[in-house]
C-alpha cells in the first residue's frame, strides 16, 4: 500500500553506512535500560517520561524470551507492545534486544521449560581453569546451555521468529527500528564448550563454508586469524586442530563459528518475518585482565574472530562493541569496516566517545548503558539533543566525509586533519590558554570544579561528566565551517594563502534550521566553545590572496 511507511534498513554510501528510517538518515542517540527494568511496564513509566526530558533519542530495550515464551508454544507479547507504545507516543526511536538462549555467556533469559529440561538442552561442559568473573566463593552456578544442539536452535529460532512476526503486525510505524540477536555471546571458564557434541564437532572437519571465505578474504583477514590459518600451512581442509591448531585462540575460532551460525540462522529466520537491521553484541577481548578466550567470552564477535562471524552469519547486519574498557579508539577501529557499519550498543557514560564515533568513523549510533539514570541535564543527554537536531546536517556530512571528530585525550594537547581544503588543527583551548597567559606573565586560571554526575540513583555511583575536550568539526560549505562540542579551538592554514577569521556565530539547530546567537569577537575569540559546556559556532574563513609573499609561518598554523 502507498501510505505504509518504509521499513528501516542499512544503506551503503561511497564513505561508508548510514541507517535509513522513514526514508531518511538517521542518527541513533541514547541509550540502553538497565537488564530488568522492561520487564515492567509500570516500572518503566516514569523512566519513559524522564528519558524524554533527558534528551535521548533512542532507547534499548529487551525481549525476553523467559517473559514471551513461558510455557512451551504459548507467547506473550505484553512487555513488547508497552515498549512500542511508550516509545511512539515520546517521539523515541527503539531498538530491541533478544534476550534468548544466550544473556553475557549465560542463559539466564531461557524459559524455565528449556533451563529445566537437561535431556533435550544439555549444559555446555567446561574444565573450569580459567578464572571466574562476577562471582564469588560459595555462589550458585548460573544455567549454560551447549550451543551444539540443534533443539536448542530450533526452540530459540521458533520463538524469535515468533517475535519478528509480531513485529510485523504490532508496529506498522516501525518505533522499532533495529535488533539485537542474543547479547554477549560466548563462553566462560574454558575456552571451548567441552561436551559430547561440542567435542564431536571439534573432531569433524571444519565447514567448507569457513575455508572458502577465508580463501576468498586472505588478503584482508584480521593479523590474527591470519596468522592461526598460516602457522598450520593455510591448508584448505581439515578437522578444527588441523587447519587452526589446538590451543585458546583455535578454540575461540571454533566456538566463534557456532555460536556465530546460531545467531546467523535466528537473523535468516527473523528477517523472513520482518527484514529489521539486525546485529549482535561483544563483550571485548582480550582485555586487561582477560587475556585468554575463556576469561572472556570465547566466540563472541570480537575483534579477532569477526571474519568468522562475517561467515557464519551472512544475514547479521554487522557485528557491535561493547565498550567498558578505556581505549575506546583502537576498538572503534576494529569495528569500522567496509563491511560493517558501526554501531555503539553499549558504553560508559562518556561523551566525548559519541562525538568521536560520529566524526571519525561516520557510526549511525551510540549509547550509552544505564540510560534509565542518566540525570535530566546531564552532558551526554544534552550531546544527543543537540546532535539530534541537526541529524540531516550531520549525516549529509558523513555521507561526503566532510566531517571530522575530534577526541583529546588526557595529555594530548591537538589534533591534525584535512578538511574542506584546509589544513585543521584542533586544540585543548583550556590548555592553551594557560600557556598564553603564562606567556603573558599572568597566572594561569584555576582549575575547574570537578564536573557533575551524569546518573543519579545509579547503583554504582557517581559518573561524573566527560572534562576532555571533544567535538565534530563539519564543512558546510567553501569557506564556512560547524564546530558542536567543547573544550577546542580550531586554527586552519593552507598551502597557497594567507587565513584568517572571517567571522564567528554562536547559535543552535532546531529540527535541522540554524537559529542565530551571539557573533563572537575580542576576547570571546580565544574560546569558539564553551571550556566546561557544550556548544556550536559557524566559522566563516578569509582567504587572503592580494597581499605581499609571506612567511610560511604565517601561512600555515603552528603545529
Amino acid at each position: 500500500m502507498s501510505g505504509e511507511r518504509p521499513l528501516p534498513r542499512l544503506h551503503a554510501t561511497a564513505t561508508g553506512w548510514q541507517l535509513i528510517v522513514d526514508g531518511r538518515p538517521a542518527l541513533l542517540l541514547g541509550g540502553q535500560l538497565h537488564n530488568s527494568s522492561s520487564s515492567s511496564p509500570q516500572y518503566m513509566q516514569p523512566i519513559w517520561d524522564r528519558l524524554a526530558q533527558v534528551g535521548v533519542r533512542t532507547v534499548i530495550g529487551a525481549a525476553s524470551w523467559a517473559q514471551i515464551e513461558p510455557v512451551e508454544g504459548t507467547f506473550d507479547f505484553g512487555t513488547v507492545d508497552a515498549q512500542i507504545r511508550d516509545a511512539g507516543t515520546r517521539g523515541l526511536r527503539l531498538v530491541l534486544i533478544w534476550f534468548g538462549a544466550f544473556k553475557n555467556a549465560a542463559s539466564t533469559y531461557a524459559p524455565r521449560w528449556v533451563r529445566g529440561d537437561g535431556r533435550r538442552f544439555p549444559r555446555a561442559a567446561v574444565h573450569g581453569e580459567k578464572k571466574a568473573l562476577f562471582t564469588y566463593p560459595g555462589a550458585m552456578p548460573k544455567p549454560v546451555l551447549s550451543v551444539f544442539n540443534l533443539d536448542l536452535l530450533e526452540a530459540d529460532r521458533r520463538a524469535f521468529v515468533r517475535l519478528m512476526e509480531h513485529l510485523a503486525t504490532a508496529d506498522p510505524e516501525h518505533v522499532v527500528v533495529t535488533v539485537q540477536v542474543e547479547n554477549e555471546v560466548g563462553l566462560l571458564g574454558d575456552s571451548r564448550d567441552r561436551s559430547a557434541a561440542a567435542e564431536a564437532a571439534w573432531r569433524s572437519d571444519v565447514p567448507a563454508a569457513l575455508v572458502h571465505h577465508l580463501c576468498a578474504h586472505e588478503e584482508h583477514l584480521r593479523p590474527e586469524l591470519a596468522a592461526l590459518w598460516s602457522r598450520q600451512g593455510s591448508p584448505r581442509s581439515g578437522t578444527w586442530s588441523e587447519v587452526f591448531g589446538d590451543d585458546w585462540q583455535a578454540h575461540e575460532v571454533f566456538m566463534a563459528w557456532a555460536i556465530g551460525s546460531h545467531v546467523g540462522a535466528l537473523a535468516t529466520a527473523g528477517k523472513a518475518a520482518k527484514a529489521l537491521p539486525m546485529y549482535a553484541n561483544a563483550w571485548l577481548g582480550p582485555q586487561p585482565g582477560q587475556p585468554e578466550a575463556g576469561e572472556y567470552p570465547s566466540g563472541g564477535p570480537v575483534g579477532r574472530v569477526i571474519d568468522v562471524w562475517k561467515a557464519a552469519a551472512p544475514d547479521l547486519d554487522l557485528v557491535a562493541p561493547d565498550i567498558y574498557i578505556d581505549d575506546v579508539k583502537p576498538v572503534l577501529d576494529d569495528y569500522a569496516r567496509p563491511d560493517n557499519p558501526l554501531f555503539v550498543p553499549e558504553s560508559r557514560v562518556e561523551t566525548g566517545r559519541l562525538f568521536w564515533a560520529l566524526g571519525h568513523h561516520g557510526a549511525f549510533g551510540f549509547s550509552v548503558f544505564g540510560v534509565d539514570d542518566l540525570r535530566v541535564g546531564s552532558q551526554f543527554g544534552r550531546a544527543c539533543a543537540l546532535l539530534g537536531d541537526m541529524e540531516d546536517v550531520v549525516t549529509a556530512a558523513q555521507a561526503d566525509r566532510r566531517i571530522a571528530g575530534v577526541l583529546l585525550e588526557d595529555g594530548e594537547t591537538d589534533q591534525q586533519f584535512t578538511l574542506g581544503g584546509y589544513e585543521v588543527v584542533a586544540r585543548d583551548a583550556r590548555a592553551l590558554l594557560g600557556r598564553m597567559l603564562l606567556d603573558a606573565g599572568v597566572a594561569e586560571p584555576p582549575p575547574p570544579p570537578p564536573p557533575p554526575s551524569e546518573t543519579e540513583g545509579a547503583a554504582v555511583g557517581p559518573t561524573p561528566a566527560d572534562g576532555r575536550s571533544f567535538g565534530l568539526v563539519i564543512a558546510e560549505a567553501a569557506d564556512q565551517f560547524l564546530l558542536i562540542g567543547q573544550g577546542i579551538g580550531l586554527d586552519f592554514s593552507c598551502a597557497t594563502d594567507v587565513v584568517e577569521i572571517d567571522s564567528v556565530e554562536e547559535g543552535r539547530f532546531e529540527a535541522g534550521r540554524w537559529l542565530s546567537g551571539r557573533a563572537l569577537n575580542g576576547d570571546e575569540r580565544l574560546f569558539l566553545l564553551p571550556a566546561h559546556d557544550l556548544g556550536v559556532v559557524r566559522i566563516r574563513l578569509l582567504r587572503r590572496t592580494d597581499v605581499e609573499e609571506q612567511p610560511a609561518a604565517n601561512r600555515r598554523a603552528p603545529r
